[in-house]
């Protein structure tokens, strides 16, 4: 099933003028890759979409879109051996009222139980339902899914492919990339998306509430990743369209090039919402947000887009100042040897390099394999150099050959001794076409 369908015509090649940021050093570290899991296709899950989470010994959990005992997807956890990593599948979707095709990832709260979404099933609408937000609990005897909520596709959105994110009360926050109450002729055939908080009860029953739907440009538009939050309570995210700034072009369906929103809870108990940023195209900057926020340490926000610089993408870096929140100079990826449209959610070490993907690999094409191409993506590290610049580091570059992994379409994740974990939606040894995917493991 592709990832975020809803801007894949929209991956052009676009040349942009202006001012370049510093060139990529194209250095490569001692580091090494090795795939840790290749999913056979069948039972085991198959084209995993989704980062990884950790457990305090260092296990691996995460989602499949495809696969499993119904071809729906699973949830799956790899397990530290010393034979070596174990593959349990903890539950496999049937694409009915359990939900089904999960693209977000899971994570925990403080008892141990899972939480995630389906993009698909549930009792919503349609026939194929409009998503879901689950739970997966530990018991004696295994892993029971329970379904927290079925989206309508009203007004509180349909199908949410996003991470969720837990506050400290225990309360859900994520979103939706279609639904709501936008201009379906802006965004898609069912809205412009939502952002949901989910809020337990002492019966066990959970209530949901729209904070707000997203309505296409110059608001946002098509949020397909999730929120974080900083330490006001203030929630933060980006859409892939609407803004303020013009994209037009060939693909003049688009309106606006995205922006990064910002959630403030009132006194009334409601959310105010406002675009805070704006992205356009010109002058060397990204467009089309392709990854969640990263908020470091000094309250700067950065993410990564799949357009812009050069035409195949960048990683941005805001600033809040005086004048509002300003781009400094983005990172641009050239496509040899650093790779093309860069996605998913970066992370930092406490040094404040920061690390990432790209989808696809050199040549200046958006597929794997295609003439000139010689790689199916990388893993980059990206090193702060000074006046706002950054020098990048090739950790890995993915390959049709070996059994390695290709298209990562995830962020990673540290890990035990500061590897880092990730997911390819195909390649391995599997026999789906393609392959079926992977688990990998960085070691710097």
């Amino acid at each position: 099933m592709p990832r975020k369908s809803f801007w894949i015509a929209a991956s052009c090649i676009l040349a942009l003028l202006g001012l370049l940021p510093v060139l990529s050093s194209g250095a490569s570290p001692a580091s090494k890759e090795k795939v840790i899991y290749s999913f056979a296709g069948g039972a085991d899950g198959a084209n995993p979409l989704s980062a990884l989470a950790l457990d305090s010994a260092g296990n691996l959990y995460g989602t499949t879109s495809q696969g499993g005992s119904k071809g729906r997807g699973t949830v799956f956890e790899l397990k530290r051996t010393s034979d070596g990593w174990k593959e349990e599948v903890l539950y496999s979707f049937t694409g009915g009222s359990d939900g089904g095709n999960p693209e977000a990832g899971v994570i925990f709260d403080p008892a141990g139980n899972l939480y995630g979404t389906t993009g698909l099933g549930g009792t919503g609408c349609q026939s194929t339902g409009c998503g879901t937000v689950f739970e997966l609990k530990h018991n004696k005897d295994g892993w029971k899914e329970e379904v927290l909520y079925d989206f309508t596709g009203g007004n509180d959105g349909d199908f949410p492919t996003a991470d969720l994110i837990l506050d400290s009360a225990g309360n859900l926050y994520g979103t939706t990339s279609s639904g709501g109450k936008g201009d379906r002729g802006q965004c898609n055939s069912e809205g412009c998306g939502a952002v949901f908080e989910l809020t337990p009860h002492e019966n066990g029953s959970w209530e949901e509430r729209t904070l707000h739907t997203f309505r296409g440009a110059p608001d946002g538009g098509i949020p397909v990743h999730g929120v974080i939050f900083d330490s006001a309570g203030n929630a933060y995210g980006v859409t892939e369209t609407g803004g303020s700034g013009l994209c037009g072009g060939k693909y003049y369906f688009f309106q606006g090039c995205g922006i990064v929103y910002k959630l403030t809870p009132n006194s009334g108990g409601n959310w105010t919402e406002a675009a805070i940023y704006s992205f356009h195209r010109g002058a060397g900057g990204g467009f089309y947000p392709s990854g969640g926020l990263l908020l470091d340490t000094s309250g700067h926000l950065l993410g990564t887009t799949w357009n812009g610089g050069n035409g195949l993408g960048t990683v941005f870096d805001l600033s809040n100042s005086q004048k509002g929140w300003l781009q400094l100079n983005p990172h641009v990826f050239y496509g040899n040897p650093d790779g093309i449209r860069p996605t998913g959610r970066l992370v930092a070490d406490p040094k404040g390099n920061l690390f990432g993907v790209t989808t696809a690999g050199t040549g200046g094409r958006s597929y794997c394999g295609g003439r000139g191409n010689k790689s199916c993506g990388v893993v980059f590290e990206l090193e702060p150099a000074g006046n706002n610049l950054w020098t990048e580091r090739i950790l890995h570059t993915f390959a049709t050959t070996g059994g390695d992994g290709t298209d990562p379409e995830a962020g990673l994740v540290f890990g035990i001794g500061g590897h880092l974990y990730g997911t390819t939606q195909y390649g391995g040894s599997g026999t789906c076409d393609s392959g079926c995917g992977t688990v990998y493991e960085v070691t710097r």
